[in-house]
């Protein structure tokens, strides 16, 4: 946020906490969340909500225990009685993930996930997001093998024109995730410079979940010296000088 130019200190601390506030008011007693009010049934935005929230308590802001813990044991719940799949499971790799890290997640799930179904993910994001899970816990080489499946599918995918996705994604969301978690998930799988490229060509305005996700991929693009060219990060400047991603640098500011 600072480096960004969106304020500092206290500022970001008040805008923060304004945001887990409000994500909070859209908790339903069982945990889930809904979109506009405390509702549930929707298995995705209940990972996105309680990632939010992860990284917020990661970073030292103050997320309340017993909503924190209602918004894992919901993840578990919904993973233990998940239907079978043959084509999808962005929600079940996002679910993963979240509680990966916080070391909720059981290796049999994700190993069953990645050995049995991890050709059955149906996007790049769930399977990058199922390898960041693995790679939380230590199994590289699962993690490599599902980044690479996420590469693959990066590279099927033709651009999309008005289409609705269950997880929110588009083709933009998507490289940007995926150069963002396999960054951060140490996964030499995925050709990073060529993400960033195709990352760099796009313009005009971006959705919510393009500019969350694109900040993550900045961020770890100037955290990477090796992908800053003559020790200067040029890319992340047009994501920090693009509208709608300054005013989501926060994954729920508004």
């Amino acid at each position: 946020a600072e480096a960004a130019g969106l304020g500092e200190g206290p500022a970001v601390q008040a805008r923060v906490d304004a945001a887990i506030r409000k994500v909070l008011t859209r908790q339903a007693p069982n945990g889930a969340f809904g979109l506009w009010r405390a509702e549930s049934g929707d298995f995705w935005l209940d990972a996105y909500a309680s990632d939010f929230l992860s990284r917020a308590r990661a970073q030292g802001y103050h997320v309340p225990e017993q909503a924190f813990a209602q918004a894992m044991d919901i993840l578990r719940n919904r993973i233990h009685y998940a239907a079978d799949f043959d084509e999808g499971g962005e929600e079940i790799a996002y679910a993963l993930m979240v509680l990966a890290r916080e070391g909720a997640a059981a290796m049999g799930d994700l190993r069953y996930y990645a050995d049995v179904k991890g050709e059955a993910f149906a996007t790049p994001l769930a399977a990058a997001q199922l390898g960041a899970a693995l790679a939380s816990y230590g199994d590289q080489r699962r993690a490599d093998a599902m980044f690479a499946r996420a590469a693959a599918l990066l590279d099927r995918r033709t651009p999309e024109a008005s289409v609705w996705r269950v997880d929110y994604g588009t083709p933009l969301r998507d490289a940007a995730g995926v150069l963002a978690l396999a960054a951060a998930s140490g996964s030499a799988a995925v050709d990073r410079e060529g993400i960033t490229s195709r990352i760099a060509r796009q313009s005009g305005p971006m959705s919510k979940q393009e500019a969350t996700w694109s900040l993550l991929a900045a961020m770890r693009w100037w955290n990477t010296p090796r992908l800053r060219p003559h020790g200067r990060c040029w890319l992340p400047m047009r994501w920090w000088n693009t509208p709608r991603l300054r005013g989501c640098w926060s994954m729920a500011s508004r």
